[in-house]
């Protein structure tokens, strides 16, 4: 029987990210992986990028490619970003790759491809699979999820979209400004759980790109037509397309890893703070592979499985991002009690300029620190980097901020100053402010 240090079941993200840095400290590191790898295949992840941002171009005034080119387009965007990914990269890292289903045969042992390996410990980052809905006539139907749906053949002359979260609604977006009518049933609405301002400006904006929006309406049946399919909702009424794209989210791909064998009784397990699988304290799941975004387990996973830090590490920053445009980025974790702040786009000199539409919210906690915030806005997944950083802190560090002139980001900065508002009106202040106008 082999020996390793780390086994690493996945070659996600998250998966590739440990192995990479446990080899990089000298550590024996064996990566499984049952399918293809980066360069093998196309990246569902990637191909949706560039799927958006050709729609995006259009949207701008490039004229819409014929759907023959825009395949080729995703398919060398994916051939881009593959070297930093191959089984020969992490080979020359000394990551002993091997391409076959692992699964658990005892609690410190993988077992895959009639071999077996003895680990310290272990990491499942499987990632997730598209959840598909138990919905009556859905199994008559040819479907498509966020894995597949880069994958059409030819362009849709009607996309009908289920699910009113991430993936649901960028695509919906992308198609409509590649062409193809497309209509968004979202059962519990749009970005459900959002403040709903911003889920409001969304809306509108997925509207002005064409998308038609039928939200907070149950989806009774789904049914197969000459002409593609029908979803038959709730209300008696009737959505029909050509093609159906299903993003009702995901959940945990964990066929036959036989989480038992490694002492593991839960079908879906549970983890701690740390990331360790309740049952077994040589096992570590991360990702979708946890039921989880994936976003700062890498950090965590550093801490606690490779370096094995006491104590509890800390939470990561919940965020949520909607990769439309605008965009729409949460961050943080709002408090009862928290001020809300808010300053719309078009009140900054740039938004006023451009005709920019768009919302920034921050949440405040009785001592001044910033819990939560939110914006809807052009390009705001690279404006949501400077929230990101100020979460935890004073808001004041906000409002001080310095901004080229003029940006949208300008917002932020001005519901930060929002805060300090009411101190103008203090009593203490205007007799400061006095005291000040008489100096030289």
């Amino acid at each position: 029987m082999a020996e390793t240090d780390i086994a690493v079941i996945g070659a996600g993200p998250t998966g590739r990210g440990i192995a990479g840095l446990a080899a990089a400290l000298g550590l024996g590191v064996t990566l499984f992986e049952r399918g293809p790898m980066a360069g093998e295949a196309p990246d569902p992840r990637i191909a949706q990028a560039a799927l958006r941002a050709a729609a995006n171009r259009c949207a701008a005034g490039t004229p819409v490619p014929d759907w023959p080119a825009l395949r080729a387009r995703l398919a060398a965007a994916d051939a881009d970003a593959a070297p930093e990914a191959t089984p020969a990269r992490f080979e020359g890292m000394g990551v002993a790759v091997v391409r076959a289903a692992a699964r658990f045969a005892a609690p410190d042992t993988v077992a895959a491809g009639g071999r077996e390996w003895r680990f310290r410990r272990a990491l499942v980052a499987t990632g997730s699979t598209p959840l598909v809905p138990a919905l009556e006539g859905l199994e008559t139907l040819p479907y498509r999820t966020a894995d597949t749906i880069h994958a059409l053949e030819e362009r849709p002359s009607h996309l009908v979209v289920l699910g009113g979260e991430g993936v649901g609604l960028e695509m919906a977006q992308a198609f409509a400004r590649l062409g193809a009518r497309c209509t968004l049933v979202a059962p519990d609405g749009l970005a459900p759980g959002a403040d709903p301002d911003l889920a409001s400006g969304l809306a509108r904006a997925l509207r002005r790109d064409g998308v038609a929006v039928v939200e907070r309406v149950a989806v009774a049946r789904a049914e197969r037509r000459a002409t593609g399919l029908a979803l038959r909702l709730a209300d008696g009424r009737e959505v029909e397309g050509s093609h159906l794209l299903l993003a009702l989210g995901r959940v945990p791909h964990l066929t036959g890893l036989d989480l038992a064998a490694a002492g593991v009784a839960a079908a879906h397990p549970a983890v701690d703070s740390a990331l360790r699988v309740a049952g077994n304290r040589r096992v570590w799941a991360a990702g979708g592979a946890a039921g989880r975004s994936g976003t700062g387990d890498l950090g965590v996973l550093a801490r606690t499985m490779l370096f094995r830090l006491p104590g509890t590490p800390p939470a990561p920053t919940p965020l949520r991002a909607i990769r439309t445009e605008p965009a729409l980025v949460e961050i943080g974790a709002p408090g009862e009690g928290d001020e809300i702040l808010r300053w719309p786009l078009a009140d900054t000199a740039r938004g006023a300029a451009e005709g920019v539409e768009g919302l920034v919210t921050l949440r405040v906690d009785r001592r001044g620190r910033l819990t939560a915030a939110g914006l809807l806005a052009p390009g705001g997944l690279e404006m949501a980097g400077m929230l990101a950083l100020a979460v935890g802190r004073p808001v004041s560090a906000l409002a001080g901020a310095a901004l080229p002139y003029p940006t949208l980001s300008a917002a932020i900065a001005r519901a930060a100053l929002e805060h300090r508002a009411p101190d103008l009106a203090r009593p203490s202040v205007r007799w400061l402010a006095g005291i000040a106008k008489r100096l030289p």
